[in-house]
């Protein structure tokens, strides 16, 4: 079976959190880092990790021992441009299992990444998501052949993708809150770790 391989997407700038997401420090460890680690140990032999110019430098020495990471720095407008960047990248094999990852969550828990894993290899499934109390988050699982319209063109967003081959969707519940934890200010972040002040890698 081949490996699953995985996008990180952290490129966007954080104006109302303070600074990039993926340079936010939880539980002493940078968010990168921390879905990188969790991505590895779910098996992705490969991680591309999609990152703004301005904070390339300071995630290269965050993840720099971290074999067969990726790292791919650019400015891009939207989760759709920078998804079709990290593309690119990616092994163009209509089977290939892609884990899709956005960086402003805390990581989903690993029975949550081998639960979409196992949907997404059923017969007739392209796209595995999760669900927490009936409410659909991420991380999202696809085949590289659903992903690929980004690779073609395609302008919209994910999630209206994967609407659009609902029938090739499978549903995964799950106990893990992370999955629909993302946050985009100090104080979602305070909801999900009361107390927590953001503090960011390379601000010092």
């Amino acid at each position: 079976m081949i490996a699953p391989v995985a996008v990180l997407l952290a490129a966007g700038e954080g104006r109302r959190m303070g600074g990039p997401k993926g340079l936010l420090v939880v539980d002493d460890k940078t968010l990168l880092r921390a879905h990188v680690e969790r991505l590895r140990e779910v098996g992705c032999r490969r991680v591309v990790v999609v990152v703004r110019l301005a904070m390339a430098e300071t995630a290269r020495v965050e993840l720099s021992e971290m074999l067969e990471v990726e790292l791919l720095a650019t400015n891009t407008a939207s989760m759709g441009e920078s998804l079709a960047a990290a593309l690119t990248r990616v092994a163009s094999s209509s089977e290939q299992e892609v884990i899709v990852s956005p960086v402003d969550t805390l990581p989903a828990r690993l029975s949550t990444l081998k639960a979409l894993l196992d949907a997404v290899r059923l017969p007739g499934v392209a796209v595995a998501t999760p669900c927490y109390l009936g409410r659909g988050g991420h991380p999202v699982v696809a085949r590289e052949r659903l992903l690929r319209a980004f690779r073609e063109g395609y302008s919209g967003s994910l999630r209206t993708l994967i609407q659009t081959a609902d029938a090739q969707r499978r549903r995964v519940d799950t106990a893990d809150p992370a999955v629909i934890g993302d946050f985009d200010t100090p104080l979602d972040l305070a909801a999900l770790r009361p107390g927590l002040v953001p503090e960011f890698a390379g601000s010092s």
